[in-house]
Parts: C-alpha cells; sequence; structure tokens
C-alpha cells in the first residue's frame, strides 16, 4: 500500500470515528452505537490531528500519484485546510447552538429511517445514541459564546421540535421493539429532560447574550471560495454576475408573463397558475407519475446513464418529519450501502387544517410546477447524479465534494429539460424562471451578508420584494444563510460553470459530441470542482 493510499486511511477513520453521525450518513456502520463527542479538548484535538495530518499530505511525492490520486490529494489537502480555518477562524463550533440541536436529533433519525438493518438493531443502536444525549447538550453548552442572534433562535426552534421527535421515534420503537421498551422510555425521558434544560439555556442564558455577528467577512468568503469549491472567481465578480442573471431573469420572466396574461405582471400569472394543484388525495400519486415521467424521459431520449440496481421511492411524509417539511424533499441514499434508494417525500395536507390554509399549501403543488420539482430532485438531477458518485470505487470523493457540483448539476437540469421538451408548457417554464430569480437573489445575498454589505432585514426585503417570496419563508431562508457561507451562491454559480464546461467540450469534439455521453463524464467523477474536471476532460 503506497503512503498516500495509508493516510487516506488514517484520515477517514479518524475522520468517521470523530464524526459517527457523518459515519452513519454515508452508510459507515462501524460507530452506529455512538454519538459525537462535541467536548472542547476533543475537538481541539481533532483540530490537532488535521494539521498532523496535512503536514505528512504536504511530504508526499505528488509525482508518485496516478491522476486519480493526485485528483484526490488536491481535494484532501483542501479539506484539511478548510476545516483547520473553520475550526480556527469561522469557529461556529463557538457561536452555533443550532448546528448541536440538530445533530443530536439527525444521529437518531438517519438511523430510524434508513433501513440498512434490521429495526431490533436500528432501535439498539439509537437507544445506545439517546442515552448519550445529556453528555453531549452539555458538552456543546460549555463550548457556547460570541452566538448571533440568529443562530440561537433557529436552536431553541430546533430543540422544540427535537423533543416532539423524540417522543415520537421512541413510542414507535417501543412499539416496534417491545423488549427495549422499557430501556427505550426511560433513555427518552432522560433524552427529553436534557432537550428541556438546553431549551432552558438557550432562551434564559445564550438568548440575551446573543449579541455575537454572523458574517464570516470579505477575506473569509474569499478563503471558502478558494479552497471549498475551487472557484476562479471573487466574491466581486459573484456579485456582478448575480446581479446580471437578476436583471436577466426579470426580463425574462416579463417576457414570458405577457404570453400567459396579456394584461398582468409574471407575479399575478404566477399567482394565477398555482390556482392550478392536484386534489389532497391525488398528491402522492401526481408526484409519482412525474417522477417516473422524468425518468422515463432521460433513459428514452438517451440523456444519461441510470445506473443498475437504482431506485427512488415517492413516499408520505412520515408523521414526525411533517412539521420541518411542510411540502416534499429529497433523501439520497447511502454512498457504501449496497441499497442505492433514495427516498422522496412528499407531505400530505393537514386535514384538521382550515379549507384556506389547505388550499395555500396545495398551492404550493401546482401542475406546472411537479415537472420541475421531479426532475431537479430525481431524473435527471439530485438523485441520477449522487447514485452514479455513489458509484465509484473511492473512498474519498463521498466526503470531498462541492455543493457548486450538486446544486448546480440540479439546476443545469431544468435549463437543458426544458431545452429537450420535458415540459414544454410557458406555465411551466415561468415557475421555473421565478425560482431561477430566487437563485440570482442567493447569489447577491450570499455575498453581501457574509462580507457585511448587507443585513439580515435587508436580505428578507431583497426575496420579498423581489423574488416575491412569502416573508415568513424568506426568514427562514435567510436564517439558512447566515450559517452557510457560500452554499447559496452553488445552485446558479454551478449551472453558470457546467453550461461553459458543456460548450468547451463540445466545441473540442465537434462533430463527435454526444450529450449523453457528456453527462456520463461529467457524472463519473463525483461532486468535485469543475476546474477539476475540467483538466480531466483536457480542457
Amino acid at each position: 500500500m503506497s503512503e498516500f493510499s495509508c493516510i487516506v486511511d488514517e484520515i477517514l477513520e479518524s475522520f468517521w470515528k470523530s464524526s459517527p453521525h457523518s459515519a452513519t450518513f454515508v452508510g459507515i456502520h462501524k460507530y452506529d452505537y455512538e454519538l459525537d463527542n462535541v467536548d472542547r479538548d476533543f475537538l481541539t484535538g481533532i483540530n490537532k490531528s488535521h494539521k498532523d495530518f496535512l503536514t505528512r499530505l504536504r511530504k508526499i511525492n505528488k509525482q508518485d500519484l496516478t491522476d486519480e490520486e493526485y485528483i484526490d490529494w488536491q481535494l484532501l489537502q483542501n479539506f484539511l485546510e478548510s476545516s483547520i480555518h473553520s475550526f480556527e477562524e469561522i469557529r461556529h463550533w463557538e457561536k452555533n447552538a443550532a448546528e448541536y440541536a440538530d445533530l443530536c436529533v439527525d444521529a437518531l433519525f438517519i438511523l430510524y429511517v434508513r433501513e440498512f438493518a434490521s429495526i431490533e438493531e436500528r432501535a439498539a443502536a439509537i437507544l445506545s445514541r439517546m442515552r448519550q444525549i445529556p453528555r453531549f447538550l452539555e458538552d456543546s453548552r460549555h463550548n457556547l459564546k460570541d452566538a448571533p442572534e440568529a443562530f440561537t433562535k433557529l436552536a431553541i426552534e430546533i430543540n422544540e421540535g427535537g423533543k416532539n421527535f423524540l417522543e415520537t421515534i421512541v413510542a414507535r420503537l417501543s412499539t416496534g421493539v417491545p423488549k427495549l421498551a422499557k430501556d427505550l422510555e426511560n433513555a427518552g425521558r432522560e433524552a427529553s429532560l436534557a432537550l428541556d434544560a438546553y431549551g432552558i439555556f438557550l432562551r434564559d442564558e445564550l438568548l440575551p447574550r446573543s449579541k455575537g455577528e454572523f458574517a464570516i467577512g470579505a477575506d473569509q468568503y474569499a478563503f471558502k471560495l478558494k479552497t471549498d469549491h475551487m472557484l476562479p472567481y471573487s466574491a466581486e465578480e459573484l456579485l456582478e454576475y448575480g446581479r446580471a442573471m437578476k436583471k436577466t431573469t426579470e426580463d425574462a420572466l416579463a417576457r414570458l408573463a405577457k404570453t400567459i396574461d396579456t394584461h398582468g405582471t409574471w407575479v399575478s400569472a404566477v399567482d394565477y397558475i398555482k390556482r392550478a394543484h392536484p386534489r389532497a388525495n391525488e398528491l402522492l400519486a401526481t408526484y409519482k407519475r412525474e417522477m417516473e415521467r422524468a425518468r422515463r424521459f432521460v433513459r428514452d431520449k438517451a440523456l444519461a446513464s441510470i445506473p443498475e440496481g437504482e431506485e427512488l421511492e415517492v413516499i408520505t411524509t412520515p408523521t414526525f418529519l411533517r412539521p420541518i417539511l411542510p411540502y416534499a424533499a429529497y433523501m439520497r441514499p447511502a454512498p457504501f450501502e449496497k441499497q442505492q434508494k433514495g427516498y422522496f417525500f412528499v407531505t400530505p395536507v393537514d386535514e384538521m387544517t382550515s379549507i384556506d390554509e389547505q388550499e395555500e399549501i396545495l398551492r404550493g403543488h401546482s401542475v406546472y410546477g411537479i415537472p420541475v420539482t421531479a426532475l431537479h430532485e430525481g431524473y435527471p438531477g439530485h438523485h441520477l447524479q449522487l447514485v452514479h458518485a455513489n458509484r465509484l470505487q473511492n473512498k474519498l470523493r463521498p466526503l470531498l465534494r462541492t455543493s457548486v457540483f450538486v446544486e448546480g448539476w440540479a439546476l443545469y437540469c431544468e435549463e437543458m429539460m426544458y431545452d429537450r421538451g420535458f415540459y414544454s408548457d410557458p406555465r411551466s417554464r415561468l415557475l421555473q424562471l421565478k425560482d431561477q430569480l430566487w437563485r440570482a437573489c442567493r447569489v447577491i445575498i450570499d455575498v453581501e451578508l457574509h462580507t457585511r454589505k448587507m443585513n439580515y432585514d435587508q436580505a428578507v426585503n431583497l426575496l420579498v420584494n423581489d423574488a416575491k417570496v412569502q416573508k415568513v419563508h424568506a426568514k427562514k431562508e435567510v436564517t439558512r444563510y447566515t450559517f452557510t457561507p457560500t452554499q447559496p451562491m452553488s445552485y446558479l454559480i454551478g449551472k453558470r460553470q457546467i453550461l461553459e464546461l458543456r460548450k468547451d467540450y463540445q466545441k473540442k469534439l465537434g462533430d463527435e459530441f454526444q450529450l449523453r455521453d457528456f453527462h456520463n463524464r461529467l457524472l463519473s467523477f463525483g461532486s468535485i470542482p469543475i476546474c477539476l474536471i475540467r483538466k480531466q476532460l483536457g480542457l
């Protein structure tokens, strides 16, 4: 085994051991009985080990590496640099209580919803992790200082949802695995008390002193663009592109709206279009039909290979997830699990709510928007891309990925599938362009929020006034942007890079260019920065 292979194995083992919930998520089940250790001294030790690994990695003779290994070397170096930078400079582990509140619940959820083992085995792992929640939350309390108000308010909300989830999962598992019922109930009670105490701490202690700043600043933002995504653009160039695409998309919306309603605006046209939606009892069947139609279209039009054995099941959202998933969501298959089955959750309309509230939810499921959602989340979007990535015989790639590729691919697919005729109704195109406008606003907000040129309220107002996002949703969106710098810009910037890559590759191949072959090659490298794929394509 080469020196590089040894370091890779050591780094992966260290990562899975230090982050058991991440290991479970990707299908490494060696640490399913463990909950992450967030003790300050432990986290400091992990950071030191990252520095040691980075020193060893830089000493490797790169001339001894294969082309594939050299890509992995670059990705691994950037991953370690980013991890160290995040710990020492951005320091969300000292600021973001929401990350802790989310992790302890998500660590249970992934064991419950993924059917990689018997319910008895998974229940035992959930029980073990549940027993560690009090320790986990106590350690997180000692870490938190300089918290931004937005982070703490979100943590309070997540913590409340976590308590509800805990009650539901204990009840379900106690019924499904009777022999563990008493232990589950006892552990659930202790975990619930710990969440109660954490909620009091968040509300009464942390929130009053949450005066910290969420913006990471221009230097840190530039570092993330270069290291996390290997982008060739500066923050100012991203901002310029975001503004240009916002104007271009607004103009396209205005022109298209006139073909739908000659006397109205695109806003009034969208409002009219949303009135056409499935009945509540037809919602699930409609999504299933469109998801299958998208899959057939990709296959019949030879747009990309569909890996053998993959599956995407469209199901009703589990009850305990409905409060946080009001519409729909996709969950990817684990890279290291044999079964490559993804799930697309569709939340049913709550019949206990008023007729007006039910209608408002159904308006979010326009019959003209569902085809775009199906291709974006399923085929050839996220699901197809991720099952291709999961097929790679490469242990590193599932860990080392950029949102610019993942989100950019799905948004690129919206345009490509329109060009190929999957959806041709101007009403569907109008909804797709509306969402593109929202993505352009994301670029602007992402850059300006984190380079301190825009505050929280200004960001909310931009989404409300220009992208026409409802204020309640705009606030949730911007809250997410505050703790995910460089993620919101990923969609539109990734689409731009893929379109440019396709153009250059087509120019290189000339008459020999085939879209299916381009897509297959693009998907064969995993979710890595586009600049690395360019080199592999000889560009």
